[in-house]
């Protein structure tokens, strides 16, 4: 996101996450998805995953509407004139429908120009706020808003193991993005994706052996390329909210441990991966915890499978994110 000195800020002024209440450990999901126990060891001990919200009976639109209602009760509908769903998987959890249009109509907002971002992964939501701020920019009225739904419901198993990589978790987020607004200021959106790599389920050894090689550079890049346009350096930073696919992933990831020191990875242990929502429920965590401090910058960042690579830097509000 590209901006000039005299175009309002972008901000995210309310941030809301849901789980449904069932749990269950990485041992019970190991057997549902007829995992070894080499396979389940690895998952707790080196990947750092323990227990996570799960609930097979619970449909796609009673996971993500929960917290889309919160950050309505908190706003006035009328001024929410677009409605962004981000779709984490590469194809809709509810085949055959329109999905953005069926939220609209089930949050009471059919006036909001609704629609579905997707082919970004966990990447989505960074860039549904980039596309929501822009979109607002261009709209004549100063005062509106936009809704971002985030999460997805995966039905198959090769949907609910990533690459033997994350085991899939259910949890969702939902934000309201404004201009100049109360919460957290957009200062910069950096993103580029690597089309070679489209394809990571069915990837052959020598692409999935490539990307893994390639992928400390490009996340660094985009790193670098947001703090530089926000006017920062990365030591500038505070804290980096990354999606939550394990432990080790970022460990191989990011090589400098000063910056890996500043990541947060509190919720793997608890809640595993939720796609597409990883980096909201993150900062919502954040937020409730008090970590925060007002005007330093943070940074979101993500790696969807894909390969695209974002990174966004932001402010949080004086009053430490709160949402």
């Amino acid at each position: 996101m590209e901006t000039k000195p005299q175009d309002p800020a972008v901000t995210i002024d309310v941030v809301e996450s849901f789980f449904p209440d069932r749990t269950a450990t990485v041992e019970e999901r190991a057997v549902e998805l007829e995992l070894n126990a080499a396979q389940t060891h690895m998952f707790r001990r080196f990947q750092g995953l323990d227990r996570m919200h799960y609930d097979p009976e619970l449909d796609f639109y009673d996971l993500v509407l929960p917290p889309a209602r919160r950050v309505l009760e908190q706003t006035d509908r009328q001024s929410v004139r677009y409605l962004i769903h981000c779709q984490g998987l590469p194809r809709p959890t509810t085949p055959g429908h329109d999905i953005a249009a069926d939220l609209a109509q089930l949050l009471d907002l059919e006036h909001a120009t609704a629609f579905t971002l997707t082919q970004q992964n966990c990447a989505v939501p960074l860039a549904a706020v980039d596309i929501a701020g822009a979109l607002l920019r261009d709209h004549s009225d100063p005062d509106a808003r936009a809704l971002i739904v985030a999460g997805d419901k995966p039905m198959s198993r090769v949907e609910k193991l990533l690459g033997n990589t994350c085991i899939v978790a259910d949890g969702s987020a939902s934000c309201l993005v404004s201009l100049n607004g109360t919460g957290a200021t957009v200062r910069s959106f950096a993103t580029v994706s690597k089309g070679e790599y489209c394809d990571p389920i069915n990837m052959t050894a020598v692409l999935g052996k490539a990307s893994a090689e390639e992928r400390p550079r490009n996340l660094l890049g985009v790193m670098e390329e947001a703090a530089k346009t926000a006017g920062y350096t990365l030591d500038d930073l505070q804290i980096v909210i990354p999606p939550n696919p394990n432990l080790t992933y970022w460990t191989e990831t990011v090589h400098d441990e000063g910056l890996r020191s500043k990541f947060f990875v509190d919720n793997v242990p608890r809640y595993s991966h939720c796609l597409g929502s990883d980096v909201l429920i993150n900062y919502v965590t954040l937020a409730n915890e008090g970590r925060f401090e007002p005007g330093r910058p943070s940074m979101f960042i993500a790696i969807g499978f894909g390969m695209t690579f974002s990174a966004m830097v932001f402010t949080p509000p004086a009053d430490k994110g709160a949402r």
